[in-house]
């Protein structure tokens, strides 16, 4: 709607002769006796167009009076507002005009192929994934989806860290858990403060006892074999959430391709290293980080960001247009130095984003639960799935900004109410395809077939409030890729499936708000209505790829409200298993502190 006045405003504007401004805002007053609308042009254009702002607005809402069809009335306030009451009418030729392509959702082109590559998760391979990995994986792709989903091309990267001092810590736990198996078993021995601990890892090194047997003088060998393996439990997982990568980028092949030899090379060349106490240091400083910062250390070994550096050449190098990366919070100092090795090597740092990702608390009942035993100090996301389902576990995840704390609950996750987000979505959906399957048994035609309708019987306060509300879909959708904010398409979702829920109960005692009516012109327009608020819904599933809900997966599905049908069995789809115990934990980091690169 704001686009189409937008339009008119600027028609009328050079009508009468006067300048255009760079943008016609137009917001949404508090107060419903401000109107539908109200913009501020007039106080814009006053000194180009060389009159006072009440008179500038006086004369563009006498013009705009003459589209009749469209206003209510124009009221001009204060120092030269212009407020807008709009008909019923303007907004039915507002819906129709978005929806009159079946794709019209889908004609967002923001990106015009932009070519963008997003690094998210980048769990280190030595322990199963945790739930602050789980928001970082649904974060991460619920992004890609956006991005995908008006116009950029994106590929999806996971950096594994399988070279350095955790994988060498994983050898010399999967040692030590192979020498009391198989050499002194029955006698229990202390575990050394420097291996991971869990029933994970002994699991695995007895279903690997005779790989490892051969290589046990080699604790990295040992580390390299369980590190691999544990990835694998690691695709599997993000499968289970509807993930999947591009590229698993192997750090190992940063030392084996000599591309860390690479980007010091073009470091040192640029004058921006030196040597200092037996170390090499970056001057990140040059760049606004706080202090140089050490490449090399005096025992000849990397810091974290050596290779790091050398990652994000061989990113840049490979020529994509926008670098995003999603991180803990924690990692936020950690974005300066570099974007400073990024502009060290010859590139625009600006190309380079980050995604900061809070803390996530795991509770159950507003109670933060217990550790898990299975790993020893935190609870897997296997298990969060496991209990309360992949469909909770994507809308959980994304049910507050990035850049807040989560408090994930359990038992909430679970319920089959409209206190559950997910089911309160996924049960508004299902009731829609439910008044068209009996529509279409009363004989009206299917929401693909609806074809042309006049939209006019559509006059109550809560119809023109869903249609206001369908409206704002595609700038909800342009804000969430602008700003990286995926959460706000689960705020929009949640706030339209209550705005309709709310419409459909009313009709328990007032028959005006009945889908199906003894009028078929009615009908027809409130089908129309019920149509574009499923196609809305149809499209949910592309952003946060959970499931849309049908009569089949929501039980007790009442339809008396709007169509008199009968409670619609079903069973809700959630997959129970051990609950989960845990407390609480960070967003993107290795369960075991951190990996060879501290950005992720």
């Amino acid at each position: 709607m704001k686009s189409i006045l937008s339009n008119i405003i600027a028609k009328h504007l050079e009508g009468l002769g006067l300048p255009q401004p760079a943008e016609i805002v137009l917001d949404e007053p508090k107060a419903k006796e401000h109107g539908d609308l109200s913009s501020n042009v007039a106080l814009v254009l006053a000194k180009a167009a060389k009159q006072p702002p009440p008179k500038l607005a006086a004369q563009l809402a006498e013009s705009l009076g003459r589209e009749t069809e469209i206003f209510e009335k124009i009221e001009v306030k204060g120092p030269g507002f212009i407020n807008f009451f709009l008909k019923p009418t303007a907004y039915h030729a507002s819906l129709k005009s978005l929806w009159q392509d079946p794709n019209a959702l889908k004609k967002l082109d923001l990106g015009r192929g932009t070519r963008v590559l997003v690094e998210f998760v980048s769990a280190n391979p030595t322990g199963p994934m945790h739930v602050g990995h789980g928001r970082n994986a649904v974060v991460g792709d619920c992004i890609s989806r956006l991005l995908e989903e008006v116009g950029f091309e994106v590929s999806r990267e996971f950096y594994v860290n399988d070279h350095g001092v955790q994988i060498k810590t994983l050898g010399h736990s999967g040692c030590h858990y192979h020498t009391v198996m198989t050499e002194v078993r029955g006698v229990e021995i202390a575990l050394p403060e420097d291996v991971y601990k869990g029933q994970y890892l002994e699991d695995l090194v007895t279903e690997l006892k005779d790989r490892i047997a051969p290589i046990k003088h080699d604790p990295l060998a040992v580390g390299k074999l369980l590190g691999v393996e544990l990835l694998e439990t690691i695709k599997e997982e993000l499968l289970r959430l509807n993930i999947v990568f591009s590229r698993y980028y192997s750090e190992s092949s940063l030392y084996d391709g000599g591309k860390i030899d690479e980007a010091l090379a073009v470091l040192r060349a640029s004058g921006l290293t030196y040597e200092k106490e037996g170390a090499l240091w970056f001057k990140t400083s040059e760049y606004g980080d706080d202090k140089d910062r050490v490449l090399i250390k005096s025992d000849n070994t990397y810091t974290y960001l050596t290779p790091d550096i050398a990652y994000h050449k061989d990113k840049f190098d490979r020529g994509y247009d926008l670098y995003l990366n999603v991180m803990g919070a924690d990692h936020g100092g950690y974005t300066q130095r570099l974007k400073a090795a990024v502009a060290a090597l010859g590139h625009n740092p600006d190309k380079l984003e980050f995604l900061l990702m809070q803390l996530v608390n795991l509770k159950r009942g507003g109670e933060v639960v217990n550790m898990s035993k299975r790993t020893g100090d935190y609870v897997t996301l296997h298990e969060v799935i496991d209990e309360v389902g992949k469909d909770a576990v994507r809308f959980f995840f994304m049910m507050r900004s990035h850049n807040a704390t989560l408090d994930f609950d359990l038992e909430l996750a679970k319920q089959q109410s409209s206190d559950n987000p997910v089911f309160y979505i996924q049960y508004a959906h299902a009731r829609m395809s439910s008044i068209f399957r009996k529509a279409e048994e009363a004989g009206y035609p299917s929401a693909e077939a609806l074809g042309e309708v006049d939209l006019t019987p559509l006059q109550l306060e809560e119809e023109i409030t869903l249609i206001k509300t369908l409206l704002a879909y595609p700038e909800m959708l342009k804000g969430a890729v602008q700003f990286r904010e995926a959460h706000r398409v689960a705020f929009y979702l949640l706030d339209l499936a209550k705005t309709f829920q709310n419409y459909y109960t009313r009709a328990k005692g007032d028959d005006r708000y009945r889908v199906l009516t003894p009028h078929r012109e009615t009908t027809l327009a409130k089908l129309y209505l019920v149509k574009t608020l499923r196609e809305v819904f149809f499209a949910q599933p592309v952003h946060l790829a959970i499931g849309r809900g049908d009569r089949r997966s929501l039980p007790g599905l009442s339809l008396g409200s709007a169509i008199r049908e009968d409670d619609l069995p079903g069973r809700h789809g959630a997959h129970h298993g051990q609950p989960a115990r845990h407390a609480r934990v960070g967003s993107a980091r290795s369960p075991h502190g951190e990996g060879a690169s501290a950005a992720r």
